[in-house]
Order: C-alpha cells, then sequence, then structure tokens
C-alpha cells in the first residue's frame, strides 16, 4: 500500500484520476460534537477499570439533537468475548431485550453508538473495531464509537476519543480524510499504533464534551461522603448567610419595580433597548427566593423530624 505521500505524488503526476471540477461528493467532517454526561462517563470507567487487563465493550444512550450535535447520557454493558487486545459481542439478542426494558421503566433515549476500552494503550481502533463500527453504522450513519482508557485515565483527566468512519475510496484517494468546518476544536493527531497499521485514513476523531445538570452535580457532591449517615447530619444556618440573602432579594425587588415603573408609557421596541446589557430582576428574584425558602423549609422539617426521632 502506498503511503499518503506517495499518493499526493501521483495525484501531482496524473497517475490517478482526480475528481473534475465542479462536482461535490460528501467530505468526512470532524465539526460534530458529542457530549456525555457524568453518569454514563462514571459508569464506563467503572466497567472499563473492572475489566483490566481485558477489554470491555457496552452501548451508548441518548440523542441524535441536530446534524452537529450528539448527547450520551446514560451506558450499559453488553456480554462479550474479549482479550487484552479486542473485544466482540456475543449476544446480539441482549441489545434488544435491554432496550425493551428501559422502555418499559419510561426511557426514551435510543441507541447512538458503542464504547470500548484500551487497556494502557492509547484510544484508535482496530481491525476489529472498525468492522465493529461498521456494523454499528449499517444500522445508523451517524453512530459513533467512544474508546477510553482506564490505565491511562486518572484524577482529573480521562483519556477517551470518538470516532465515525470514513470513506475508504476517498481515504485511499486522497490520504487524510478528514477536515474542520468550524471552530468547536482541532483535529487529534493519530496514535503511533493507529498510524503503523495504517488504520488513520479510514476513520476521523469526533471532539467530546462533557454537561452536568443540577442533579448529577448533587449526585458527584455526594461521592465525597465517607458514611451514609453523613446525609442527615443538620447544617445549622448562618445567620449572616440569611440576612445577605434577604437584602439581596429586597434590592432585587427595588430593581424590578423601576423595571415595571419603564412600561408606562414605552414602547415595546424602545424597551428592547433601553434594557439591553441588563439583568432581568424579575428572574433573579425569583429564583432567590425559590432558593431561599427551599433552603430553610429542609432546614425546618430535619429539625423537627429529629425533635421526634431522637
Amino acid at each position: 500500500m502506498d503511503f499518503p505521500g506517495a499518493l499526493a505524488g501521483r495525484r501531482r503526476r496524473g497517475d490517478i484520476p482526480v475528481q473534475p471540477p465542479g462536482e461535490d461528493t460528501p467530505v468526512p467532517d470532524s465539526s460534530e460534537k458529542i457530549y456525555i454526561s457524568a453518569v454514563a462517563l462514571l459508569k464506563m470507567l467503572k466497567h472499563a477499570r473492572g475489566g483490566v487487563p481485558m477489554e470491555v465493550m457496552g452501548l451508548l444512550l441518548g440523542e441524535f439533537v441536530d446534524e452537529y450535535t450528539v448527547t450520551v447520557v446514560d451506558v450499559f454493558a453488553m456480554p462479550q468475548s474479549s482479550t487484552g487486545v479486542s473485544v466482540e459481542a456475543i449476544d446480539p439478542a441482549f441489545q434488544a431485550g435491554m432496550e425493551g426494558m428501559l422502555r418499559q421503566t419510561g426511557r426514551p433515549e435510543m441507541v447512538v453508538g458503542w464504547y470500548h476500552s484500551h487497556p494502557g494503550f492509547g484510544c484508535w481502533l482496530s481491525d476489529t473495531d472498525i468492522r465493529t463500527q461498521r456494523s454499528f453504522e449499517q444500522v445508523n450513519p451517524r453512530a459513533v464509537a467512544v474508546v477510553v482508557d482506564p490505565i491511562q485515565s486518572v484524577k482529573g483527566k480521562v483519556v477517551m476519543d470518538g470516532f465515525r468512519l470514513a470513506d475508504q475510496a476517498t481515504a485511499v484517494m486522497l490520504g487524510e480524510p478528514r477536515q474542520t468546518t468550524s471552530n468547536v476544536g482541532r483535529i487529534v493527531q493519530p496514535s503511533a499504533g493507529a498510524v503503523v497499521k495504517m488504520l488513520w485514513m479510514f476513520y476521523y476523531p469526533l471532539i467530546i464534551g462533557h454537561r452536568m445538570g443540577e442533579g448529577e452535580e448533587r449526585m458527584l457532591a455526594c461521592l465525597s461522603r465517607k458514611r451514609c449517615s453523613d446525609g442527615l447530619v443538620l447544617r445549622w444556618f448562618d445567620d449572616e448567610k440569611n440576612a445577605a440573602a434577604v437584602r439581596a432579594m429586597r434590592d432585587l425587588a427595588v430593581e424590578y419595580d423601576a423595571q415595571v415603573r419603564e412600561e408606562d408609557g414605552t414602547p415595546p421596541e424602545m424597551l428592547a433597548v433601553v434594557r439591553a446589557g441588563r439583568t432581568d430582576a424579575k428572574k433573579q428574584l425569583g429564583e432567590k427566593a425559590v432558593a431561599a425558602m427551599s433552603a430553610n423549609i429542609l432546614q425546618t422539617l430535619g429539625m423537627m423530624l429529629d425533635a421526634v426521632a431522637f
């Protein structure tokens, strides 16, 4: 097989036919981004570390939001036949059964791809991985493959990459198949193992991001608790903190009253100009009031339960 440099030289000499001008063909695009939730990330890492030194695999559940966004909200493991360098699913019926049980529990997410681990040797796709990814893309062309390395992942850094296959005819003709069409990231250079096996010509990486909701933030905050009883300990309010919250709501109420007075006799199009760049006092007042009331109600309920139970 010729290397990309040799292919480029042959194109310049005219040995390889060049596409006629004016004819556009689809070009692999790496501007698509995968957003992985904190829960899915933790489950992937736990599964991958539990399988060391063998590879493990599972399915990604989520949604194709638009042409440039894929969200992954959950994952589940698959029965597999694995070694230290390859992994393959062995029970295709398991996926259908698992999806049926998820629908019964009200989970609407679909399968957006698959993940597997490379314990200690980086993130890339082997020959077996490419065949597996091709089978997923036959079902859905936008399916993605996520590779995680549990050995190189340390606290504060997760070694992970997402991939999708490129058109092989384009790869052989043009060499490097990837391009960037937006400013969301940069092209990731292929690993040494992928370059040696010439596999980097047949797939391209996707950018991975992370999103956390309010519930996930609270869940992660509880991971540092050593005992279950730590969550039942009452944390007394600081009077100064409550007083500061009330003062902030008073100032926002005054600002909101001024904004209401501005509406008298002012056309709506002028209000949009006048309020450009200013904070929404009504929205902030509602958020601070709900937060203060919720915290005080929880504290009061905790004190009542403490008095009744103990």
